[in-house]
């Protein structure tokens, strides 16, 4: 098929990007509109880890007329039950959406195409679906079925969202009145259900789809008539700031796509997502709607930081923009818009910033979210460690196994050598670091920011080598492509960081501690030397792969443990590591548990209730603490201010840290 020439030259790149040259240009047609659509919805649902796409393609035998399909909470695709328990526990509300996709690499709507795709659509949500689904759906199924269960159904912001694609190539014309016709039965047989919002039900030609593909890049341009717009003072590396008041029905230009939905793309450098119904966005969302003329007087407003924008009399046309400050203001405007609120009264203070330099952007996002109530580690990769990081990946990476570590969302973009299985972004890094070099992948959960406060005193510190970050994302990088090649078999895609660690541990054995940067750079270089040529790894992966299946058989058959929810179970890591150590003959090393850390300062020194010295030491990132009675030989009183050098210890449940063997450096 002859495709639009813009969308062919995307689709190329997009098949460059996920290395899918080689399957039928349908099949690849097809990810690449569901990874497009979806993409809309989450921008960073799709990293370097393909799990996600393989997923939500639905298509092949007994797909019920649906070649995409992914549940969303809190617009967050959620890809198994943990998903869901996290989410449920991390929102006081959540919006449940469900999204169905169908594309067809042909051109002009065929009404007896659509009509399988709504009847599958009508089957799946449906209290008894009845249509033969193959696995894919059916595992998508119990997502919905755990989610419309009596457990999670208080938890609903609102009946869950239906929305369908109807995607082909040439022109949609709202004219077709018997297509449309089908969709508004459609409609009112999935309301009739009681369960569901009225669904809404989108035609997307090849011009839709360049737009959301556009949209999902960040790359458009916008005009909105401002109320008052005031230039703001020269900055070294900015080229021009202003503060414009705009009204809402103005702003919401910038907000919504084409689709009629908002553009999530914008958010991609703020350092939280939206939140849902909480008491601070019901808050401002009452004032929207009760007392639009206060809004700009009790909210701080927008920042936007863009390639490039121009004022004439009463306008400002921005390029690219991208909201770093107030995400949650802009949803519960367009949240406002959706409810039909007139918004034409509704004042908006916007600081729009044009700048390319990416520290000054940094110190955008950290300044004008540090009056909010945002945590610290959502700020985690603007931090010194992670741009030595990125620039070590940059230095030490080659050929043919180059990867790039992607510290901001999307900044690769833009560089089309480079493909989307190259880049390793934050998620992927800690998932494939805890797992592989803390030996901890009973730990691993998609909640980033969970996890960065979990291993705070652990991953990303100051006085860690790199070397072991860049190894762990390397092997990443090759497990994954094995499950691209179909080498090793998709059931145990949820088991990467297990299976890093299994790698690891055949061979370069027995874990050295992390903090001791010459005895884990000698670890590392051990694995580089398998991993600096795939052929050289892939046969050690399949064998660790086909390993893990055995002591799967063996913790269900033999210890009669159940096979589900086992991957988060401390006692399957432990079979696992004694496992492969048995089968590749790892000899056992005892390294001492801590070590000593130099030129630390101590803080202060006092006394507890029990008249015993104790203190704190500098620490990154966290202060360490001691005390008297492992440090029986220190002088507390003549120690403050002093550099020292100390062994690190925690407590028995592992939840802090302190100091032992303190001594004061000379």
């Amino acid at each position: 098929m002859q495709l639009e020439p813009i969308i062919a030259a995307k689709l190329k790149s997009f098949q460059e990007s996920f290395e899918l040259e080689n399957i039928q240009a349908g099949i690849a047609f097809g990810r690449f509109v569901n990874h497009s659509i979806l993409s809309s919805h989450q921008p960073d649902a799709f990293s370097a880890d393909s799990e996600l796409l393989e997923k939500i393609c639905v298509d092949g035998e007994w797909d019920t007329g649906i070649d995409g399909l992914a549940v969303l909470l809190n617009g967050l695709v959620v890809k198994d039950h943990s998903d869901i328990e996290s989410m449920m526990t991390q929102f006081r509300y959540v919006n449940v959406e469900f999204v169905f996709i169908q594309s067809k690499y042909k051109p002009g709507f065929d009404s007896a195409e659509f009509l399988k795709f709504i009847a599958g659509v009508r089957d799946f949500l449906s209290i008894d679906p009845k249509l033969p689904q193959n696995d894919k759906i059916k595992e998508a199924l119990e997502l919905k079925k755990y989610i419309l269960s009596d457990k999670f159904v208080s938890k609903w912001d609102n009946n869950p969202f239906v929305r369908l694609y109807y995607v082909a190539m040439g022109r949609w014309r709202n004219t077709n009145t018997h297509l449309l016709a089908l969709a508004k039965q459609a409609q009112e047989d999935i309301f009739s259900l009681d369960t569901y919002e009225n669904p809404e039900i989108l035609f997307i030609d090849s011009e839709a789809l360049k737009n959301i593909c556009d949209s999902n890049e960040n790359r458009f341009d916008v005009t909105v008539a401002a109320y008052d717009i005031m230039e703001l003072t020269p900055v070294h590396g900015v080229e021009n700031s202003c503060i414009a008041v705009c009204y809402g029905s103005e702003f919401i230009k910038i907000l919504e796509n084409s689709s009629g939905e908002i553009r999530k793309a914008l958010f991609d450098d703020n350092v939280r997502d939206y939140q849902g119904e909480n008491a601070v966005n019901s808050e401002i969302l009452r004032t929207i709607i009760k007392e639009p003329e206060k809004f700009i007087l009790l909210n701080n407003g927008v920042t936007i930081v863009c390639d490039d924008f121009k004022t004439s009399t009463k306008k400002i046309t921005i390029k690219n923009p991208q909201i770093v400050n107030g995400c949650q203001t802009s949803h519960v405007v367009f949240t406002a818009y959706k409810k039909k609120a007139d918004l034409s009264n509704l004042p908006i203070n916007i600081k729009v910033i044009s700048t390319k330099d990416v520290n000054i952007s940094n110190q955008i996002v950290r300044g004008t979210n540090r009056q909010n109530l945002v945590l610290e580690e959502a700020f985690e990769t603007t931090k010194p460690f992670h741009q030595k990081l990125e620039e070590f990946f940059n230095a030490y990476s080659a050929e043919p196994v180059k990867i790039y570590y992607e510290r901001r969302s999307k900044q690769y973009r833009h560089l089309h050598t480079i493909k989307n299985t190259q880049i390793i972004n934050l998620q992927v890094l800690m998932h494939s670091f805890v797992g592989m070099m803390l030996n901890s992948p009973d730990k691993v959960q998609n909640s980033t920011l969970e996890m960065l406060r979990e291993f705070k005193n652990e991953i990303f510190l100051e006085r860690h080598s790199y070397l072991p970050y860049y190894t762990s994302a390397l092997a990443f990088n090759q497990l994954e492509k094995n499950f691209r090649d179909g080498e090793i078999t998709k059931d145990l895609r949820s088991y990467k960081p297990h299976l890093l660690m299994m790698f690891r541990e055949a061979i370069g054995g027995t874990l050295p501690p992390i903090n001791d940067v010459r005895l884990i750079d000698e670890h590392s270089k051990k694995l580089l030397q398998v991993l600096k040529k795939i052929e050289n790894s892939k046969p050690i992966f399949l064998s660790i792969a086909e390993l893990f299946k055995k002591v799967r058989e063996q913790w269900s058959k033999e210890y009669g443990r159940s096979i589900y929810g086992m991957k988060d179970v401390p006692d399957f890591t432990k079979l696992l590591l004694k496992t492969v150590q048995s089968e590749y003959s790892v000899k056992q090393v005892r390294f001492e548990k801590s070590e000593r850390i130099i030129d630390s300062c101590v803080l202060f020194t006092l006394k507890d209730r029990n008249n015993k010295w104790y203190g704190f030491i500098s620490g990154d990132p966290v202060n360490i603490f001691f005390h008297e009675s492992y440090n029986s030989n220190l002088d507390f009183k003549s120690i403050k201010g002093k550099k020292v050098e100390y062994k690190l210890g925690k407590s028995k449940d592992g939840t802090k840290l302190y100091a032992f063997d303190v001594k004061v450096k000379e």
